[in-house]
């Protein structure tokens, strides 16, 4: 026997009696199935009125779990929450994700909204679209950092990739994958009216910009983030398209392979970062030519002296945003690249612990000391602290087995 139930509402005149329901709901709205199998489809297509219909009427009878195509708009979310508070949505952003996406609840909508709106409040509306793109792209980078536990494949990566891309979680948690990156960083442009697009290569996403005077440029806050939180260059917005694929990028396996791109030179970003108040909170340049020579010169007669120095320079870095212990893990890394002690570079390694939770961590980082090429020595640092202490390799065993990752 078939229990599935249609409902027109454009011709129904008044609803059909519901008692013993236990089969699936269509709900026909202007010729459309909304409700199909008792999923509530495209509800960023509806009125607020229609919704509110619907859910006065079959919320007993619909799944939990609504489905958007794109992003609802707040209005429509201002419902669900105050009719249907427990009830979740799922939607897709252009790209990232597919069933992967995790199911919101109105309450991280909005959190994550808050934030967006944080984000474009610091717009000033006298700045060109290049100047907005560049604001927009460094806020995404400075906010958002690269999810650990999804790029070290650790227990918590499965669980973390499906937050990573949706953008509401992936900007509330603190946790990002490229998907998210080019998501977030398209969806402020999309709020403040400014034109882009998101490329995808197999593994990877970045968004092409478009100005008013008709110019296309490439950018890629992904790459870029842990740079703006440090208050570096960044090598990856508006550069030429050689530079752009030199570093790491494959036009071919996007749409946009044939498009001609404009450029800017070093100082037109300068320039735009000065006029945004970026480089203000570093004291008004980048922080290049300072960060690169902490690594040389350090004080001390032991090799563990200098380590100890190098950790007490390391403690006075000037970030802004929301550095995680991956972040510092990747400025360090690059420090010690450029130290001219190629010994010292050697011989001391840098990682950092990967847990569930990365908005509220510890945030510890291990430095692994190769003291004499065959003991080690291992110190814990807390960057939030600026604390850092000794540590036995014990006490490192006992993290990898908790984490499932090797440090």
């Amino acid at each position: 026997m078939d229990n599935k139930i249609l409902i027109d509402l454009d011709k129904s005149e008044k609803l059909p009696q519901i008692t013993s329901f236990q089969g699936q709901i269509d709900i026909k709205k202007n010729g459309r199935i909304i409700v199909r199998n008792s999923v509530l489809e495209d509800i960023d297509t509806l009125t607020e009125q229609e919704l509110e219909y619907i859910l006065v009427n079959f919320k007993q009878y619909i799944s939990p779990i609504l489905i958007s195509i794109y992003i609802p708009s707040a209005s429509i979310m201002e419902v669900i929450k105050r009719m249907a508070p427990e009830f979740k949505v799922r939607f897709k952003t252009e790209k990232p994700g597919g069933n992967k996406i995790v199911p919101i609840s109105p309450d991280e909508f909005f959190e994550g909204e808050k934030i967006f709106d944080s984000i474009i409040d610091g717009i000033n509306p006298e700045w060109t679209d290049l100047q907005k793109y560049k604001y927009l792209y460094n806020q995404t980078g400075i906010i958002l950092s690269y999810d650990l536990n999804v790029l070290q494949h650790t227990i918590n990566a499965n669980f973390h990739e499906k937050y990573s891309r949706n953008i509401f979680t992936s900007i509330s948690k603190n946790w990002g994958i490229c998907a998210s990156f080019a998501a977030i960083y398209d969806y402020l442009c999309y709020k403040c009216g400014l034109d882009s697009t998101i490329l995808s290569e197999d593994d990877h996403d970045y968004v092409m910009i478009s100005d008013s005077n008709g110019e296309d440029y490439l950018t890629d806050p992904t790459y870029d983030a842990t740079r703006l939180k440090f208050g570096l260059k960044t090598r990856n917005f508006a550069i030429p398209k050689e530079e752009f694929e030199k570093n790491s990028h494959d036009l071919k396996q996007t749409e946009a392979d044939e498009y001609e791109f404009a450029s800017l030179d070093s100082e037109e970003i300068k320039e735009i970062d000065q006029c945004i108040d970026y480089l203000e909170k570093f004291g008004g340049d980048y922080t290049d030519e300072i960060l690169s020579k902490l690594a040389n010169d350090l004080e001390g007669s032991t090799f563990d002296e200098k380590v100890i120095n190098f950790i007490e320079r390391i403690k006075n870095i000037k970030t802004i945003g929301r550095p995680t212990d991956a972040d510092y893990v990747e400025i360090i890394r690059w420090i010690l690249s450029k130290s001219t002690d190629i010994e010292f570079a050697k011989r001391v390694k840098v990682a950092s612990y990967a847990y569930e939770d990365t908005k509220e961590l510890p945030r510890k980082i291990v430095f692994k000391i190769d003291e004499d090429n065959e003991n080690k020595k291992y110190y814990e640092f807390d960057y939030r602290t600026k604390e850092y202490k000794e540590i036995s390799e014990l006490d490192i065993i006992n993290v990898e087995k908790e984490l499932g990752i090797e440090i």
